[in-house]
């Protein structure tokens, strides 16, 4: 659902709003910079500093840190640090003030409306604020406590943020987090026939308290490891991604595309599978991917002579893929590095085979559906020609990605590559477009990125407080003793109840939310689960993205629908089709883990020590064998099961030879290779056999 500031133009009394939301979107870019910042201007302040002192070499190290604490500049700076990028509650609680009033501003369009607008605003700023004067108070000391405010205070953001969320996220999300409110008031009156939901007795004011001091007197809820892990690392990448398209660099992005895929068999559907990895590479979500390629891409893929629906679904599981595109993955990944502790240069790697396998999958469903369907090559009159200056400008995408994979692997601190990138895509955008030297251009980007970050962290605000909820309540511990009690069963088993779980739960949930839920009730059981937790958390990534095509709630799936004039259960299913390499690819990783693993020698490679984490395996214990075998079984598992689906290869196939497909293709990835190996053999066989089983068969039905 949308809200009605992103369906219709604002009428003339509402412009002032606007430009108000708009400044303040603006400035939210800029605290976002400054914060992503600290790190290079920490550095910057010292070579100033070091530069412009002639005996600062010559100082022991005592008196050089002495010096910098003293000298006029590093003290301004210090004072900086300790007012504005140190505070918890400013590092927190400043995005969130400023989200609440981009959005709010211009919520509602009616001229009679405005007053509430203001209204609205004013309450969420006061509340939010009062919440980070408290926090201010804690870390100067004094204790958390509930006081008479917060009981006013703390309903007044719940409801707000509820209020937005159903706005502009619709009612399912918001309907779980009140079934959480409502549960964590009644689970002491449970009677014990409810099992995991019955929980231990407390009066109403008591839970009030508790909930008070768990998700206002501190960091907790709203204020939780969703939005601290969104603040402190994923904002940067947002303004990142922004400035891109807003520089021109989009259009160029779709004309790459079509250029590359244009003379393939169903070279119009492929272009959009190439652009929306294209811009996977930017941005990691999948709904803003449909939305943004797809009003270009589908109308051609239509216009090629593929259906409308399944024109839609290539939209929708090409964006759906974006969300583990290296190297900007989506918020989630985020999440899975302040989960388990590891670097997140280490989950990008990880990512990479993935992300191959999905594209993979999803390039031959394309292919083999345009060969059914006699759809072949774009003209060439159609296929667009890139001119010199272009080709030039291409390096808009090489130097800031270039950049921002240099120091997320050389100096693993994430804010601070995002800030680099954020340089160098800022510096080549200037330099190779000429119109986004002016500065209503760049202005319009900082906007557009605010404007974004505002909704992404509206949604991480309520997603916190389900997981706060959650883990409050003692259900998050019942549930993890149930999910131990499972994960004594056969391991595939507890794999398909996690992904069923995850896709049940992200058919209404954003992948965020699916994930840290999912985790929750892992938190105990993932040792019982004995695989390793980079694994588990990816495998839990997986299916909460896929439960964007999978129907009957596919919601990358319904936003393609209407700009394809399809019906959105139709879309979904053929979308689920499409994208069934996403299914595949995490039980592929489980028991293949030379998929996630293996790359990870190339931080050995400069120079690094071997990797040596709790989360991941001992990379030594996979082999280049296991890594190269998994390439082939995968490459051509999926072009069997691909072309079994779509019932044409070469031509139409018989309802045998499907059969066999599918069995060989599935047999192929299985993790003895006493079967996999002959599995293999006999599908390439078949493969090499099939034009001659088709002529004997004769012609083929149109």
């Amino acid at each position: 659902m949308t809200s009605e500031v992103e369906t219709s133009p604002p009428p003339r009394g509402a412009l002032f709003e606007k430009h108000v939301a708009d400044v303040i979107a603006a400035l939210f870019v800029t605290v976002i910079v400054l914060y992503a910042a600290s790190g290079p201007l920490n550095e910057f302040i010292r070579w100033v500093i070091e530069t412009t002192t002639p005996a600062f070499d010559e100082m022991s190290r005592r008196d050089q840190r002495v010096f910098l604490r003293e000298h006029w500049l590093g003290a301004a700076h210090r004072a900086f640090e300790q007012g504005f990028l140190l505070p918890t509650g400013l590092i927190i609680g400043l995005p969130i003030v400023l989200s609440f009033a981009i959005t709010l501003l211009t919520l509602h369009r009616k001229p009679g409306l405005r007053a509430v607008n203001w209204a609205l605003t004013a309450l969420a700023v006061s509340a939010f604020t009062s919440w980070i004067v408290a926090i201010f108070a804690s870390d100067a000391g004094i204790l958390p406590t509930a006081r008479g405010i917060d009981y006013v205070m703390f309903p007044l953001a719940t409801a707000i943020t509820l209020y937005l969320t159903w706005r502009l996220f619709g009612g399912f999300i918001v309907g779980f987090c009140l079934f959480w409110v409502v549960y964590f008031f009644v689970k002491g009156w449970l009677p014990d026939w409810t099992g995991i939901l019955a929980g231990s007795e407390a009066t109403f004011s008591q839970n009030l308290r508790q909930m008070i001091l768990q998700f206002w007197a501190q960091t907790g809820g709203m204020f939780g490891q969703p939005i601290q892990v969104v603040t402190g690392n994923v904002l940067i990448f947002i303004v990142f991604g922004a400035v891109l398209m807003a520089s021109g660099a989009g259009d160029l992005l779709m004309k790459i595309a079509n250029r590359l895929t244009g003379g393939l068999t169903g070279g119009a559907a492929h272009a959009s599978v190439a652009s929306s990895a294209l811009f996977g590479t930017l941005s990691g979500a999948a709904i803003s991917n449909v939305v943004s390629t797809g009003v270009m891409t589908i109308p051609v893929i239509r216009k090629a002579g593929f259906k409308p629906a399944f024109a839609g679904a290539v939209e929708a599981a090409a964006s759906t893929g974006g969300q583990i595109m290296p190297p900007v993955m989506g918020v989630v990944a985020f999440f899975v590095a302040g989960q388990i502790g590891l670097e997140y240069r280490y989950i990008v790697v990880a990512a990479i085979i993935p992300a191959i396998f999905y594209y993979l999958g999803t390039f031959l469903a394309v292919y083999f559906e345009a060969r059914k369907r006699g759809v072949g090559a774009l003209p060439a009159s159609e296929r667009p020609k890139l001119t010199r200056s272009e080709w030039v400008q291409c390096l808009v995408f090489v130097i800031p990605l270039g950049t921002l994979s240099y120091f997320l692997f050389a100096q693993p601190s994430v804010p601070k590559a995002g800030f680099y990138g954020l340089i160098a895509a800022l510096a080549s955008a200037s330099l190779l477009f000429r119109d986004f030297r002016s500065g209503r251009r760049l202005w319009t980007a900082f906007v557009d990125a605010g404007r974004m970050a505002a909704t992404i962290v509206i949604i991480v605000t309520a997603i916190g407080l389900i997981v706060g909820l959650i883990q409050t309540s003692g259900f998050a511990g019942r549930l993890s003793q149930l999910l131990a009690e499972v994960a004594d069963g056969p391991l595939p088993l507890v794999l398909l109840v996690v992904a069923l779980g995850a896709i049940v739960l992200g058919m209404g949930l954003p992948p965020g939310a699916t994930y840290f839920i999912i985790v929750i009730a892992l938190s105990s059981g993932i040792d019982t689960v004995g695989i390793a937790p980079l694994t588990l958390h990816l495998f839990v990534v997986v299916f909460a993205m896929m439960s964007t095509v999978t129907p009957p709630v596919a919601l990358a799936a319904f936003a393609a629908a209407p700009i394809a004039g399809a019906d959105p259960i139709k879309t979904g299913f053929e979308a689920a089709k499409i994208s069934l390499a996403g299914f595949l690819i995490p039980f592929v990783f489980v028991y293949h883990p030379a998929v996630l693993y293996k790359l990870q020698v190339i931080f050995e490679w400069f120079g690094e020590d071997r990797v040596n984490s709790r989360a991941m395996i001992d990379i030594a214990t996979v082999t280049w064998f296991d890594f190269f075998w998994i390439l082939g079984a995968f490459t051509l598992a999926m072009w069997l099961i691909a072309s079994a689906l779509a019932g044409f290869d070469r031509s139409r196939l018989s309802v045998v030879e499907r059969a066999l497909r599918l069995t060989l293709g599935g047999a192929a990835l299985l993790p003895q290779l006493a079967i996999a190996a002959p599995a293999a053999g006999l599908g390439l066989a078949l493969l090499l056999a099939s034009p001659r089983l088709a002529r004997r068969a004769g012609p083929a039905a149109p």
